[in-house]
């Protein structure tokens, strides 16, 4: 019954993701005086991306320690079918995992090629619509720049800045858009590695911070060999309860 709460977002979420880099058109008749197409404006997709960007907020998405204490391990016999939450702690509950679901989810959405290609075209006819280095840069602002004091959120938000650097990953290397698509991705990495080396953190953090860093690295010097690694499913939706 938790799944479809935590996911309630999921279907406003592929809605709104829509208005980023996106059209308004109709299937217009002669003399019928209709809007054929349009862009979406620029101050409507920022407020989009603002709405959507909530749902990769940690202290929105994290599942609250108090209800991580209803869910006990699986008993036997009742194993996880296509309806529930994926786990990579064997029979335990796994807060991550769900995390990472929501994530993939939202990151999917906002950074598919044929949008950050879209982003681009709009932006050259028209310097007020949001384009995809905007996007990018406030993307970051809200993963990377982010630093919670409980080490339960700062755990979660790893989870979350390993799904943005993921997805960029996959742009950067998505051979089915123009380069400069590529171009914009690749000079986005760069910055990470110098805002992740210039961030004063907590020992346990620099390792992780390090470690994506050298992911990075990794992933400039050959982008042909990376394999986009996918998160947990996220468990059906509509219909639910259907065998």
């Amino acid at each position: 019954m938790f799944v479809p709460l935590y996911f309630f977002h999921r279907y406003q979420t592929e809605a709104v993701s829509k208005l980023i880099g996106g059209l308004d058109y109709n299937y217009a008749v002669k003399g019928g005086n209709q809007t054929i197409i349009k862009r979406i404006d620029g101050e409507t997709e920022r407020k989009a991306l603002q709405t959507l960007l909530k749902t990769i907020d940690v202290k929105t998405i994290a599942i609250p320690k108090r209800v991580l204490e209803l869910f006990p391990p699986r008993a036997m016999g009742y194993g996880r079918d296509r309806e529930s939450f994926k786990s990579k702690n064997g029979i335990s509950f796994d807060p991550f995992g769900a995390v990472e679901t929501a994530s993939e989810m939202t990151l999917s959405l906002l950074l598919h090629p044929e949008r950050a290609l879209r982003l681009i075209q709009h932006k050259s006819l028209d310097n007020n619509q949001l384009g995809l280095s905007e996007v990018i840069d406030t993307l970051i602002e809200k993963s990377f720049n982010k630093n919670h004091k409980d080490t339960y959120n700062q755990e979660l938000q790893n989870v979350v800045n390993s799904q943005v650097l993921n997805q960029l990953f996959y742009l950067a290397a998505n051979e089915n858009t123009y380069k400069q698509v590529n171009a914009i991705v690749n000079a986005k990495l760069d910055e990470i590695i110098t805002l992740l080396k210039a961030k004063k953190t907590s020992p346990v953090q620099k390792i992780y911070n390090t470690e994506m860093i050298k992911s990075i690295e990794r992933f400039k010097n050959n982008p042909s060999k990376f394999k986009k690694t996918n998160a947990p499913n996220i468990p059906d939706g509509s219909p639910i309860g259907m065998e």
